[in-house]
């Protein structure tokens, strides 16, 4: 009796650790991607400036896009979701790795998943995906993906948004959240063009902490937004998530560190 006791014992132990393990929340980033657009600036070619061509766009399916990049063989994520056109979004690309839980607090040894969601949008409808950042960084949000035949509904962690600076054409943000949504901003990075004076202020002021900002003309290319979601999923601090791009604008621009440097804002 005493043994079999003992057994049910350790059995509830192994049952209550395998769901605390499942019930952790993964680190979750959503990033906006509207796809290069002739139309609104000089994306290099007529095929990486296709705003609706997901397989040759410039911040897509080209070699530095941001799909492509990360579909590469030794990106350290591999593909959990695909899903189609709804709407002004052309294309949705699940990611997921491990990273170590011991800086989210766990303990020695423990992992926790890190998931990357590309959002492709058509380059005609950028106002659109500029719209849908916003809201993602400054009222937080959730996402639904399949995974191994299973739906999912995860909290998003960090909103970020990787293409054209739409608003220095003159588009202008949409009001602040109110005061009930305020505290459901999440942390937030904006590659693109000169995006600390246009984006930064106005998101700290709406409660989203900007994590990672630019002071100047840069091209949002898959292997900085690789830098960044890595040094995320290393629980490293804005100084260093800033660090992580600039080294590998400099290497993949072939630039100096300290004309990368100039690229990137400090952070605030």
């Amino acid at each position: 009796m005493l043994r079999s006791l003992r057994l049910l014992l350790v059995l509830a132990a192994i049952l209550f650790a395998a769901t605390s393990a499942q019930a952790a929340e993964p680190l979750v980033v959503q990033v906006i991607v509207p796809l290069c657009s002739n139309d609104q600036i000089d994306c290099g070619s007529n095929a990486a400036g296709d705003p609706d061509r997901l397989d040759t766009n410039l911040y897509w399916g080209a070699a530095f896009g941001h799909r492509r990049y990360f579909d590469r063989k030794k990106s350290g994520f591999s593909r959990v979701d695909v899903m189609g056109a709804e709407g002004a979004r052309l294309e949705r690309v699940v990611y997921r790795r491990n990273v170590s839980a011991e800086p989210f607090g766990g303990k020695s040894g423990e992992t926790l998943e890190q998931i990357v969601v590309l959002d492709a949008y058509h380059g005609d409808s950028i106002d659109r995906a500029v719209e849908a950042f916003w809201r993602l960084a400054t009222r937080g949000g959730r996402i639904r993906f399949h995974d191994g035949g299973k739906e999912r509904d995860v909290r998003i962690s960090v909103a970020g948004y990787a293409g054209h600076n739409r608003l220095m054409d003159g588009v202008r943000l949409s009001p602040p959240p109110g005061p009930e949504e305020r505290g459901r901003a999440v942390p937030s990075f904006v590659l693109a063009c000169d995006s600390e004076p246009y984006f930064g202020p106005a998101l700290r002021a709406a409660g989203s902490e900007t994590w990672l900002m630019t002071r100047s003309l840069m091209a949002p290319e898959g292997y900085v937004l690789d830098a960044v979601v890595t040094a995320i999923g290393e629980h490293a601090p804005p100084t260093i998530i800033r660090d992580r791009a600039v080294a590998a604008y400099a290497k993949w621009q072939k630039l100096s560190r300290r004309a990368a440097g100039t690229i990137f804002a400090k952070p605030r």
